[in-house]
């Protein structure tokens, strides 16, 4: 679809880079990117996004009654419990200090309350704190080791911070305890892509099974650097058909009509 053109070994966005930033380098033969180089530190998705639907599935395994939950879990104090319910609701709501305030509470009525330390994880995280993330992840999993949201808690910060191996470790002991864990799957295939091996990090994007703009991105950031063009631009498309209005869609678009007015010229020569 791009003939002749070159790709940039580039990527298209960073968390938190300022969206009024575009480059002004662009030709009739490279695609356009943001200004520097993504580090694969910074290849994550919408962050909120994906740290409370981590935690709606987390929260929806730890109140429910069966044999996989744990005997740690299953000895919570019903109060305990009803606190980091609350938690749950204000975090949804991005009232992460309202979050963090019904934690504590739970916490003081149950000092070993496992899940009640892989929220705050989470809200740490959300909070862009990933060394008090870290503490209360691993302290929840040395209080209960059946706890997969920790596991995931621990997978993100240690891929904000670009230890890719322990993220990778942290993702499969919570695949092998919950194999349906998407969150999971997303962290390991972020994993995969900072240590440069990309086709894995495709496949594990692949099946996913989730449709939500960013995947598209992620998945064209790294089509592009395994120069496959055609489904790269394929995957840029798709974002723009359902981001209208995300702060990089000037940016996308500036890459799908540089490649289509590359591709014109050999076309009507056809």
């Amino acid at each position: 679809m791009v003939a002749g053109s070159r790709f940039s070994r580039g990527g298209i966005w960073r968390p938190g880079a300022n969206c009024r930033r575009y480059s002004k380098k662009v030709n009739q033969v490279n695609w356009l990117f943001a200004e520097g180089e993504i580090s694969p530190p910074r290849l994550v998705l919408s962050l909120l996004f994906l740290l409370t639907s981590l935690f709606t599935a987390a929260a929806q395994s730890a109140n429910a009654i069966s044999p996989t939950v744990s005997v740690q879990a299953l000895r919570v104090p019903a109060k305990a419990r009803s606190h980091l319910e609350v938690a749950q609701r204000e975090f949804s709501r991005l009232n992460l200090a309202g979050a963090e305030r019904e934690i504590e509470r739970a916490l003081q009525l149950d000092s070993t309350f496992a899940a009640a330390y892989s929220l705050r994880a989470v809200v740490r995280l959300a909070a862009r704190d990933s060394n008090r993330a870290i503490e209360d992840a691993t302290r929840a999993l040395a209080l209960d080791p059946a706890e997969p949201g920790a596991y995931v808690a621990l997978a993100t910060a240690y891929n904000s911070r670009g230890e890719y191996p322990r993220a990778e470790a942290s993702t499969e002991r919570a695949l092998t305890m919950r194999p349906d864990f998407w969150q999971a799957r997303l962290e390991l295939a972020k994993a995969f892509y900072g240590e440069g091996r990309l086709a894995l990090a495709l496949r594990e994007l692949d099946e996913l099974h989730k449709d939500f703009p960013d995947v598209h991105l992620v998945r064209a950031n790294l089509l592009v650097r395994l120069n496959r063009r055609e489904e790269a631009i394929e995957e840029f498309s798709e974002f723009l058909q359902e981001a209208p209005n995300d702060c990089r869609r000037q940016q996308v678009e500036q890459i799908v009509n540089q490649a289509n007015r590359t591709d014109a010229p050999t076309a009507s020569r056809q």
